[in-house]
């Protein structure tokens, strides 16, 4: 039975439409199992269609995949491919763009992203098969171009059978940067920074807490560095398997702001992409620089402190007076005259139960003086000429003779302690004092001094925000005019002045403050949206968790703890074991010699001229 033409020709394009939808369906399976881990934490697609040939691009099978199976928010726009492509450079946009294989090439227009930060998609559309070696060679050479310019690493480009990404570190013959297929696995800032395989990495460490870089003499050029920060950098740079290119250190440190908006220091290098991360500790603080430099992890911590010059020394002449604290004399003093009034009410009660006959029994305030008289002579471990005649008032006097001895003791031991370790006057330790005090308050590096003393905060620390004074001297050794000349006051972070000026406070040339201003969470700096920035952080954190920083950290101090015992122990070997007194060391003596007999003087005048007034 022959079947009608019509028929035949309605079966045929059925068949064919069953085996387009058929494979239609497989590629996206295949496009689910490809793009379904680099799209899953977006929040959001561009997808740009050519205005030219926008129904075109509809039909691509990859526009209908991110357009009905993706399950991301689209928001579809339209190009020309001959026209200028603005973006925000510091932007995060993420984009599905549908271009020819050319227009990719040549990196002009929407093809030379400047953004870090997005997720690139590119649909050749005019692809009617897998890029051969020859296009995968320019598409390559393209993309080590962007890569080299911007650090721009997240394409994936969609050809008819294939994902397509560029892998910074492979290797084309000597030349770092590769095409390769993608295969679904992870997210490329997961999979492509497990090995850098060597890449070369710029890095600059400065002169700070925890780095400490070796120049030579005669050339002035670096050598090497040591300290926790290095430690740090071994490891990242053994775990991530990059070369550590170290740059010479710049002579601005962390950088200042010049009147025109520019900066020098690492903060300009990193505006002018002049390394790839800086590994000395920054302040984390708004350096105004938000859009070019990015915070890492906070890696530890520190607080600024103030330090001021030592409070002087007490002279040796009044020296005893300062050896006991002054509850101590207080007591001293008033629990003589307590003593001497319950004498009184001892004698009182004798006198008026007759146990105590007197002389003249009618000169009660004579009796009163000659007790207090008395009552200090046994205080200060005298003898009496005569005891009274109460056993009562005996007893009284012998005990207080075992607190004369107690209060002895301790006079004598604070003042043998003195004499072999110095005594200073009070040191400042409140914000307060040092207000008070009126020293100005030196500092080197602007990013210090411009948070520290907020105006707003305090009506002092308004006054104490007046007597910054800026040293613009990167080189100055403030703590040692400090320690040398006083006059003024510096700031410093506080495990700074602990490592590297412990000397001064051994030397009890330089007091810290005890009430510290500020306190920062202390990170390094990459540029912004760095390529290696997740890879980075999350080796930091590893870091940070095991206790390896700070075991670092605690070795740093523990050398220089050992440094300064074994100083002292050499200073205390070399110096007399016995402190020898000298004349000058009694001088305190003799003052009280000529004021009691300046008093003895004054009571004979008064005692004649009593004894005038009453004849």
């Amino acid at each position: 039975m022959a079947v009608p033409g019509w028929i035949s020709l309605t079966l045929l394009l059925l068949l064919r439409l069953n085996t387009e939808l058929s494979l239609g369906q497989m590629n996206f399976t295949e496009m689910d199992e490809l793009l379904a881990e680099p799209i899953r934490d977006l929040p959001q697609l561009e997808l740009w269609l050519r205005g030219s040939k926008q129904h075109q691009d509809e039909a691509n099978p990859y526009v209908q995949w991110f357009l009905h199976r993706s399950g991301t928010p689209l928001h579809i726009l339209t190009y020309e491919e001959n026209h200028d492509w603005l973006e925000d450079p510091f932007g995060r946009d993420n984009l599905v763009v549908v271009m020819s294989l050319s227009q990719l090439i040549s990196n002009r227009g929407v093809a030379a992203p400047s953004q870090r930060a997005g997720v690139f998609f590119y649909i050749l559309e005019d692809q009617t098969q897998d890029l051969t070696d020859e296009e995968q060679i320019q598409l390559e050479n393209s993309c080590r171009q962007l890569w080299m310019l911007h650090k721009i690493y997240n394409r994936f480009v969609l050809s008819k059978d294939s994902l397509w990404i560029y892998d910074p570190f492979k290797h084309r013959d000597s030349v770092f940067g590769r095409l390769v297929r993608y295969f679904g696995e992870e997210t490329l800032n997961k999979l492509l920074f497990h090995d850098m395989a060597g890449y070369p990495m710029r890095i600059q460490m400065f002169k700070s807490v925890y780095t400490r870089p070796e120049m030579d003499p005669s050339t002035g050029q670096l050598l090497g560095v040591t300290g926790p920060d290095f430690l740090v950098a071994q490891m990242l740079s053994n775990r991530l398997n990059f070369t550590m290119h170290l740059q010479q250190p710049d002579k601005n440190y962390f950088g200042e702001r010049s009147a025109n908006g520019s900066y020098n220091g690492a903060i300009g290098s990193i505006m002018n992409d002049g390394l790839d991360i800086c590994l000395t500790g920054f302040f984390v603080k708004d350096y105004l620089v938000q859009e070019y430099m990015d915070f890492t992890v906070a890696v530890y911590d520190d607080e600024l402190c103030i330090y001021v010059p030592k409070a002087s020394r007490i002279p040796q002449s009044i020296l005893p007076i300062f050896a006991v604290g002054y509850d101590i004399w207080l007591g001293f003093i008033l629990a003589a005259f307590v003593c001497a009034l319950v004498w009184m009410a001892l004698r009182i009660v004798n006198l008026k139960l007759e146990i105590v006959r007197p002389d003249e029994p009618e000169n009660l305030v004579r009796q009163a003086l000659a007790i207090v008289v008395d009552t200090w002579v046994v205080w200060v471990r005298v003898n009496l000429s005569h005891l009274p005649s109460s056993y009562a008032e005996r007893m009284f006097i012998g005990s207080l003779c075992l607190v004369s001895v107690i209060f002895g003791a301790i006079f004598e031991s604070s003042l043998a302690t003195v004499y072999i370790h110095p005594l200073y006057y009070k040191d400042i330790n409140t914000m307060q004092e040092l207000d008070d005090s009126g020293l100005k308050v030196v500092y080197k590096y602007t990013s210090m001094a411009d948070d520290l003393f907020f105006s707003e905060t305090s009506p002092l620390f308004a006054s104490l925000n007046k007597k910054l004074s800026w040293n613009r001297d990167l080189h100055a050794d403030v703590i040692d005019d400090v320690a040398r000349n006083g006059g003024k006051a510096g700031v410093s972070r506080y495990t700074s002045l602990m490592l590297e000026s412990s000397r001064f406070m051994l030397l009890q040339k330089i007091w810290v403050v005890p009430e510290c201003p500020k306190y920062y969470t202390i990170s390094y700096v990459m540029p912004r949206n760095s390529p290696w920035e997740d890879a980075i952080n999350a080796l930091l954190l590893r870091l940070s968790n095991a206790g390896l920083i700070v075991k670092w950290i605690q070795d740093e101090k523990s050398r220089v703890d050992i440094k300064m015992r074994l100083s002292i122990l050499e200073a205390n070997a070399n110096s007399e074991l016995v402190r020898v007194l000298t004349i000058g060391d009694l001088q305190l003596a003799f003052y009280v010699v000529i004021g009691g007999n300046l008093l003895a003087f004054l009571g004979f005048f008064a005692e004649h001229f009593w004894k005038r007034l009453l004849n």
